[in-house]
């Protein structure tokens, strides 16, 4: 393979924990307390499930949990990454051929790296891969943790029952599953019982009040000149900067990283270049994310319009009382009806996948009557619709500390009137792998994407679609003039982002 050759496309490597250089992640990765006692969990006896919304970091707890079980001599863990395009494409037993011969395959992989000398071999079904599985415990005399990311796509939920079932059959006593799952997952089978089969861990991180130290962390591991005192104004902190951060983007990692890159040529920060990062994400980023995540959501794809109008009515709401009155903090959570939010459930899940808005509870109860979940709203799209769209002290201060009450969306009301959910199609493929490479292109949607040069010489070997990119070997890429190993990198980290969530 040609050497590397292209540095810019290391730039968006940061932005997913699975796509970091394993000599990096260390250094670009910050874990708090509470993130310890999930990575013990996960590191623990039993099957565990980690929920979490798109960039919220799920991948990074799973690698984290499996890079401190190799430093032990008593657990054989294995990190899968399911990114694998024919298992969303299969189903049944199509499906188990393909899971088998990835997770032998990734055994094997761990087995030689740990220089165990042990052939594991490719099971070729279900039975004869468990049974490896115990073979290798008792031969190694290691208990041994199977790490699966990506196991759940929202546009592809029917091989799910099929993962769950083998979820639930290689988990022993010698053997320990773990899986990451997005809010919602609902297909899990008729012999898997998520709560009796698996415990269940939520991740969120947009209630900062309960964490003061997360955030900054994180921006003294990434971005060290954001951490220091001189770079911020009088009346901004790098405490309250890092903090009010990570409270717009109701803790989802992957949009505090954007966020932060957004600083990088200031020497000067106060509250007005917030603001307009805050402006300028709700912009660029927000809505523009809906129409990246549209072609892969499947069946769900008409649903993106009224998570759109559902996500304008909560925020219209929540400023109802900064445009009427002489108040000036607009409400930042809300409380929604357990009614409201079971009949757009999809919407709600769809919006907390991609981080518009975070559940911080379960239930509350309401003032007029009944109960419901309490939702953050991020606060780049609420300032958008504050009329003087303008950051105070008084903002920031309220907001990290959590104090406005939640406004309230009753069973009743007129909020979600003009909202209609549109019949959805039966079960088929992603519309995204049907679309020409060119979507691919750098650009608001895919601001990591690829060059022009970059589409041109695929479009030039042939490769029209982004299915077929998918499926061109890294051989194949090389073959192509000017296209190295960075190259390939960059156009494999941009597929992965334009099909999976």
């Amino acid at each position: 393979m040609k050497p590397q050759q292209d540095d810019e496309a290391d730039s968006g490597l940061i932005l997913t924990a699975e796509e970091c250089p394993p000599e990096s992640f260390a250094k670009y990765h910050s874990f708090s307390s509470y993130d310890d006692v999930i990575i013990r969990k996960l590191s623990a006896h039993g099957p565990v499930l980690l929920r979490g919304g798109r960039g919220s970091g799920k991948s990074a707890l799973l690698l984290e949990a499996w890079r401190r079980m190799q430093e032990g001599s008593t657990i054989f863990p294995v990190y899968v990454s399911l990114r694998y395009l024919p298992l969303l494409q299969s189903d049944g037993e199509e499906y188990i051929g393909h899971f088998c011969t990835i997770l032998s395959d990734r055994v094997q992989k761990e087995v030689t790296d740990r220089g165990l000398g042990y052939n594991f071999g490719t099971a070729s079904d279900q039975l004869s891969l468990q049974l490896g599985l115990t073979k290798l415990s008792q031969t190694i005399g290691r208990r041994i943790v199977l790490l699966f990311d990506d196991a759940a796509h929202i546009g592809r939920e029917k091989p799910l029952e099929v993962f769950f079932d083998l979820f639930r059959t290689l988990s022993s006593g010698l053997t320990s599953c773990k899986a990451s799952i997005y809010p919602g997952v609902t297909k899990f089978g008729v012999r898997f019982d998520v709560f009796n089969d698996s415990t269940v861990i939520d991740i969120s991180r947009s209630d900062v009040s309960t964490d003061l130290d997360f955030f900054p962390k994180v921006v003294q591991a990434r971005y060290p000149k954001l951490a220091l005192r001189p770079t911020f104004s009088d009346r901004l902190s790098p405490v309250q900067f890092a903090n009010l951060l990570g409270r717009a983007v109701v803790g989802n990692l992957r949009g505090f990283i954007l966020a932060c890159n957004r600083f990088d040529e200031h020497d000067r920060i106060g509250i007005p270049e917030v603001t307009r990062c805050f402006l300028e994400m709700a912009t660029d980023y927000y809505w523009p994310l809906m129409e990246e995540v549209a072609p892969k959501l499947g069946v769900y794809e008409p649903l993106v319009e009224p998570a759109r109008e559902v996500m304008e009515a909560i925020v219209e709401h929540t400023t109802r009382l900064v445009k009427e009155r002489p108040r000036n903090i607009a409400q930042d959570r809300v409380l929604i009806h357990r009614q409201l939010v079971s009949h757009y459930s999809k919407i709600f899940e769809i919006l907390e996948y991609l981080g518009f808005l975070a559940r911080r509870e379960a239930s509350r109860a309401m003032k007029s009557g009944g109960r419901g979940p309490v939702f953050a709203i991020n606060l780049c799209n609420l300032l958008d619709s504050v009329p003087s769209n303008r950051l105070t002290i008084e903002m920031i201060e309220e907001w990290i500390a959590g104090v406005p009450e939640p406004a309230e969306l009753h069973v009743l009301g007129q909020t979600f009137q003009g909202v209609k959910l549109p019949l959805l199609p039966s079960e088929h493929g992603l519309a995204i792998l049907d679309r020409p490479v060119a979507v691919l292109g750098k650009s608001v949607a895919y601001p990591y994407g690829l060059t022009k040069d970059m589409i041109g010489r695929l479009q030039g070997a042939g490769i029209a679609t982004v299915d077929q990119l998918a499926n061109t070997t890294d051989q194949d890429l090389d073959r192509i003039e000017y296209i190295g190993a960075a190259k390939i990198k960059r156009i494999r980290d941009t597929v992965y982002q334009s099909i999976w969530m």
